[in-house]
């Protein structure tokens, strides 16, 4: 009979692989928020939805063993966040460095997922 935390190892290993097959939605969820942004730079409410989701993208890649998805999330959370600063002081944002940090971070989901269905891979 397996002990609770060879039960708990079981049960994080399936929620981990759950989280890295459903990266390419989480990425597609990422750019739809992105590509509205876009359209309309200096809607703060719009910037606000792509670092929500980018913020819990951090928080599962660390809880589900993916280092390098939180690294780029946190890249481009600061990102945002330099974009936030510039709409409230009048500026146009900085729209190219977001782009950039979600190539970043699509980048690294693309890693994580080729490296998920190569045998005795890991992060």
């Amino acid at each position: 009979m397996p002990t609770p935390d060879e039960l708990v190892a079981r049960e994080l290993a399936r929620l981990s692989a759950d989280f890295v097959e459903q990266l390419p939605q989480h990425m597609q969820a990422v750019e739809n928020d992105m590509t509205a942004w876009l359209s309309q730079p200096q809607d703060t409410e719009r910037l606000e939805v792509l670092s929500h989701r980018v913020h819990q993208l951090k928080g599962s890649g660390s809880t589900f063993g993916c280092p390098g998805i939180s690294r780029a999330a946190r890249m481009l959370e600061r990102r945002i966040g330099a974009c936030r600063g510039e709409i409230v002081a009048g500026r146009p944002p900085a729209t190219a460095a977001v782009e950039s940090a979600v190539e970043q971070l699509q980048n690294e989901a693309t890693r994580v997922q080729t490296l998920s269905r190569v045998p005795g891979a890991g992060e």
